[in-house]
């Protein structure tokens, strides 16, 4: 099961997931470490514990580590020798007790966590961490020696990186694992041995999708980048250990099999593609050698879409994957031979977004190229500003009869 698979259902005002119970990961921090006994013992009580062990992080990665767990980013221009953060400090030290439980009851509802966030969210689990976080504070006034997921979407998202696939895979068979021990950091920590490791924890912990140029992976990467859609870019970036722009976060790098790769992670909201055509993209993806891609239809127009309206001229690789997929889907109006006829490419991209509803906006990435004779022709929503409105109430003025004075003091405010 994928990060994308998990889906949650209303029934009797009660929320379920399509697992079979539930699962969390309990941390307990240099402060939470004197009241093991006291936890161990509730946590039993309570749950089903399936892994016990000490963790133990690299000192060389420990802060990197902190913040990928915690998904706070990692700039490009931060020294990652001397990388220092406030999630680092929380924890206290680079070895921490790991509870994996699970939860055959979950309660679900919405519920508000410490950084505000409103989302579905076991209150079992929730419940539990603040107790033990009461205890621990009335002892030291420390306010945050316990760390735990709230719900699946994290525990899918945390899991993987601190125990890799194998280990995660197994608790999700409820298989209890007896290790006392565990050093290592988490996954990608020192880069990716291969797109085939990358993709695997990629798969089960995030929503995404790779947008093209997909043809060749996870064999080779020739281009030497990849352009991601997801509904969660710092989710994405934690993922996959990116160090990130730190004034454009939705770019980035990171290393695999010893080369840079450089990445974009566009995101639902970042209107690079229609908004709801994003969302769509994500909601109708399929896989495709173990990487999720756009559905046949979703890459044929995004890829047109990205060669004429956010591309100055269309690239000669995507000639033949634009006619093969026209042929493949039975699109006997397009033509490649008119590709770079704007006004036919326009009109096609029009049709398309008029029959789903979409509009265009301006991306947040102020660098996408933006070809006028395409995007003046999408359907888009046209706001008058005031300064454009009192233009067009006083051309209007004359042309009032003087008997409707008073409608016109109205239209001139």
């Amino acid at each position: 099961m994928h990060y994308s698979d998990i889906q949650f259902t209303l029934k009797e005002n009660i929320f379920h997931s399509n697992l079979e119970g539930d699962f969390a990961c309990f941390a307990l921090w240099q402060d939470a470490r004197p009241f093991l006994e006291e936890i161990r013992k509730v946590l039993k009580n309570r749950f089903e514990i399936l892994l016990e062990t000490e963790m133990v992080w690299s000192k060389e990665y420990f802060h990197s580590n902190a913040q990928r767990l915690y998904e706070a980013p990692i700039y490009l221009n931060d020294n990652q020798e001397f990388l220092q953060s406030i999630h680092g400090n929380k924890i206290g030290g680079n070895s921490f007790i790991l509870f994996i439980i699970k939860d055959e009851n979950p309660l679900y509802t919405y519920a508000q966590s410490v950084s505000g966030k409103i989302e579905i969210t076991n209150l079992n689990f929730v419940d539990a961490k603040y107790t033990f976080r009461d205890w621990i504070f009335e002892k030291t006034n420390k306010k945050y020696g316990v760390h735990s997921t709230n719900n699946i979407y994290e525990f899918f998202f945390q899991v993987p990186l601190l125990l890799g696939v194998d280990r995660f895979k197994k608790l999700l068979k409820s298989e209890i694992i007896e290790e006392v021990r565990i050093e290592k950091d988490l996954e990608g920590a020192k880069g990716w041995k291969s797109y085939k490791d990358l993709f695997e924890i990629l798969n089960l912990t995030c929503n995404y999708l790779v947008q093209r140029g997909f043809e060749t992976l996870p064999e080779s990467n020739p281009e030497k980048d990849i352009d991601f859609l997801t509904d969660n870019h710092q989710r994405l970036a934690s993922a996959l250990g990116a160090i990130q722009n730190r004034n454009q976060s939705y770019k980035g790098k990171i290393k695999v099999a010893e080369e840079w790769i450089s990445l974009d992670m566009r995101f639902v909201g970042d209107k690079y593609y229609d908004v709801v055509w994003e969302k769509n993209m994500l909601d109708n993806k399929i896989m495709h050698n173990n990487i999720y891609i756009p559905r046949e239809d979703d890459y044929f127009f995004s890829l047109l879409y990205h060669a004429k309206a956010q591309k100055s001229s269309v690239k000669d690789k995507y000639i033949p994957i634009l006619e093969q997929f026209a042929k493949q889907l039975k699109f006997n109006w397009y033509n490649s031979n008119k590709l770079n006829d704007n006004k036919f490419i326009a009109k096609a991209l029009k049709g398309f977004y008029k029959a789903n509803g979409y509009f265009y906006e301006d991306a947040i990435d102020k660098g996408v190229y933006k070809n006028q004779e395409i995007i003046e022709t999408l359907p888009s929503f046209k706001i008058i500003k005031p300064k454009k409105l009192l233009k067009i109430k006083t051309r209007l003025y004359p042309y009032i009869p003087k008997s409707l004075i008073k409608i016109k003091k109205k239209i001139l405010g």
